[in-house]
């Protein structure tokens, strides 16, 4: 079954998402990095889609979309954010949902991408 990659620094969010795509039975890898995130992105592991927090620690989210898109040319990514749009956000595979954001809404939305993948 194909992943998702949930590329979020903080944990309360991390943990409040994994929970509701679980609700969806949707299996979830977890990124506190861009830096781990880029080397899952790199890895082995089937990723459907791809959501990333643009306000991380180590890099800017922006670099990590920027890898999904490069190396993952079939995942669906969602860019999450508290400010405006830019870069790769004009890319049609690219989804903006505007922080903050409804768990169950962003669950819904990850299985409305895998279904139409």
């Amino acid at each position: 079954m194909p992943g998702v990659l949930l590329v979020e620094d903080e944990f309360l969010i991390r943990a409040v998402v994994v929970d509701a795509l679980d609700g969806l039975s949707i299996a979830c890898i977890e990124a506190a990095s861009g830096q781990k995130a880029i080397e899952i992105i790199d890895g082995d592991l089937p990723l459907s889609v791809v959501i990333v927090d643009i306000g991380l620690p180590d890099m800017s989210g922006e670099r990590v979309i920027e890898a999904a898109l490069e190396r993952r040319p079939a995942a669906a990514i969602i860019r999450c954010s508290g400010a405006e749009p830019g870069g790769p956000a004009s890319n049609p595979r690219v989804h903006v949902v505007a922080k903050p954001f409804s768990a169950v809404e962003l669950a819904r939305l990850v299985a409305t991408l895998i279904e139409s993948d």
